[in-house]
Formats: C-alpha cells, sequence, structure tokens
C-alpha cells in the first residue's frame, strides 16, 4: 500500500472512529500545547470553548512558562517526540502545575516528562502517510476536553457534504500558482490545517489566513495564478469577501460549514481539506505524499523537530 492509498483508507476509517470514540472529561480553564497538525486541533477547541481553553505554541511556553499561570495544561503531540513540547513540559513542571500528555504513544518521551498521559486510541495505516486520522482523534480528544462534547449523529451526513464539496472546489483550482486557505473564528485552524496537507501532499505552496488579517496585507501578494479558498457561513463576511474577489478576476472559492453546530463544521471542514488533497492528488496520479519523496527537506524537518 502506498502513501496515498494509506491516506484514502485512514480517512474512510474516521467515520467508524467516530461512531464510538474516546472522550476525556471536560476541564475548565485549561491550555492546550502543541505543534503542526496538533496545533490546529486544539486551536479549534479553543475557539468553540466559551473561553474555558486557551492554545498556545510550545516555543513561547519554553521561554516562558508563566503564560500557563495556574491552569491544567495539556501538551498534545501524536508522536510524543517533539523537542519543543518536551522542553515546554519541563520548564511548566518546575511551576508545579498539572501536566499531561495527549499523545498516541504513552512510553514516549513527552508522555515521560508529564505528570498524566491520555492515551490517543484510533487504528491507523501501518505505511506512513499524511495525518488524518491521527488530526481528528487529536481534535476530538481536544474538544470534549475543552467543552462538553456531543458527537454529531449525521456523521456519514457531514462526510458526504464535505466530499461533494471537495469534488466541486478540486475541478476549479489551478495550477501554477500558490494556494490561499481562508477561514475565521473555529474554521481558521482548519484552514491552517489545511495548507499544512497541501503542503505535505502535494508540496505546493499553501497559506493561511483569516479572512480580516488577509485583508490587511497578504492580499497584496495575491495573483491571477494562485487559488483561493474561502472556507465560512453566514456569520462572517467571507461569502462576501469571496464574491468581491471573483469580481476583481481572482481564482476564489468559496465554501459553506454554516449547516449545523460549530462541532458540525469542524468535522465537516476537516473531512473537505482531507478529501481535497486527496482528490488532487488522484487526479495528478500522485502515489506518495511529497514530505515522503523530498528527503532532504524530510531530514531538515524531523532534525529540527525531533532533535
Amino acid at each position: 500500500m502506498n502513501s496515498m492509498q494509506a491516506m484514502e483508507q485512514e480517512i474512510k476509517d474516521q467515520l467508524l472512529y467516530l461512531e464510538n470514540p474516546k472522550l476525556q472529561d471536560h476541564v475548565d480553564n485549561c491550555v492546550f500545547v502543541g505543534a503542526g497538525d496538533s496545533y490546529a486541533a486544539a486551536l479549534a477547541a479553543q475557539h468553540v470553548s466559551n473561553n474555558q481553553a486557551l492554545c498556545l505554541s510550545p516555543m513561547d511556553v519554553a521561554l516562558n512558562p508563566a503564560l500557563v499561570g495556574s491552569r491544567t495544561v495539556y501538551f498534545v503531540s501524536v508522536s510524543g517526540n517533539t523537542r519543543a513540547n518536551i522542553m515546554a513540559a519541563n520548564a511548566v513542571k518546575r511551576c508545579g502545575v498539572r501536566t499531561i500528555a495527549v499523545t498516541a504513544k504513552p512510553a514516549s518521551p513527552l508522555a515521560k516528562a508529564c505528570g498524566e498521559v491520555i492515551q490517543l486510541k484510533y487504528e491507523g495505516s501501518s505505511t506512513t502517510t499524511a495525518g488524518t486520522i491521527s488530526f481528528m482523534a487529536t481534535l476530538i480528544a481536544c474538544l470534549s476536553i475543552a467543552t462538553r462534547l456531543l458527537i454529531p449523529k449525521n456523521i456519514n451526513r457531514l462526510f458526504s457534504r464535505a466530499s461533494i464539496q471537495a469534488e466541486e472546489a478540486a475541478t476549479g483550482l489551478g495550477s501554477g500558482g500558490s494556494n490561499v486557505l481562508l477561514g475565521n473564528g473555529p474554521l481558521f485552524p482548519i484552514a491552517a490545517y489545511g495548507a499544512f496537507k497541501f503542503n505535505e501532499v502535494l508540496g505546493e505552496k499553501a497559506l493561511y489566513y483569516s479572512g480580516e488579517e488577509f485583508c490587511h496585507s497578504p492580499i497584496f501578494s495575491v495573483k491571477n495564478s494562485d487559488n483561493i479558498l474561502v472556507l465560512g457561513g453566514k456569520k462572517d463576511n467571507s461569502e462576501a469577501l469571496d464574491l468581491r474577489l471573483r469580481k476583481e478576476g481572482f481564482n476564489s472559492c468559496y465554501i459553506d460549514f454554516d449547516q449545523g453546530s460549530a462541532v458540525d463544521a469542524l468535522i465537516q471542514s476537516t473531512f473537505f481539506v482531507q478529501l481535497l488533497a486527496l482528490s488532487i492528488a488522484k487526479t495528478r496520479g500522485v502515489t506518495d505524499c511529497y514530505f515522503l519523496k523530498n528527503k532532504k527537506l524530510l531530514n531538515v524537518s524531523s532534525d529540527f523537530i525531533y532533535g
């Protein structure tokens, strides 16, 4: 099985996983610390927590552990090997606060650096691929800690909608330019996660912003060859931004996730960005994720992240 086949299987396996995921006890006034996909999942939880959860990057915490205050701190990392997380956990532990590792590897260095461990349990592929079901498991764990989470009953319908949206979006994307993903509120971290999948799976430059931040400065770097994906709902001005961009001749695509709760939107939009990257890869005949093929960049990434 190649890495694209593994990714496709893991995306489908999320439906089974979401039938009965392991939910965590809700905790008021907590802090999540994570990087990459883990940061995006934790940041999504912050956005729906009614100000009960805070998300920070590990290096910020390592350099200034006082940022966490007296809150319970959850260090989020699927591998449990991220050096910055381990540094941050050791710095925070010296402050006497409660530390909990959220990881798929309960014997990992991060787990050993924390006082407690929450194990992420899911059935992933034995083939290395871009994070999909691992992201969903992390997202659900963080959401259940930050909120009193109820898993939607309409998961299959959310997946079907996302599949249709991904196919429609994929047909409208041009090639040769960069990709810009926009999202406000809880959709901002999903825009980030989507950009990560463009980077890892396709090897394409992808940037992410909130709609407001995009209009302040990054908009001036957009070229006609670029693709702009606007993740949004009726509560913000994202659809209006998409319409204006298209009116001015830019290749913009609006994807509506405003048909249910915030958790519905998070799950559907997660499916969407995963399926979009997969659809583009299949159309182009890609059989392996780009990050696995570019050994030089993979070595730089691994050396810097894991030490």
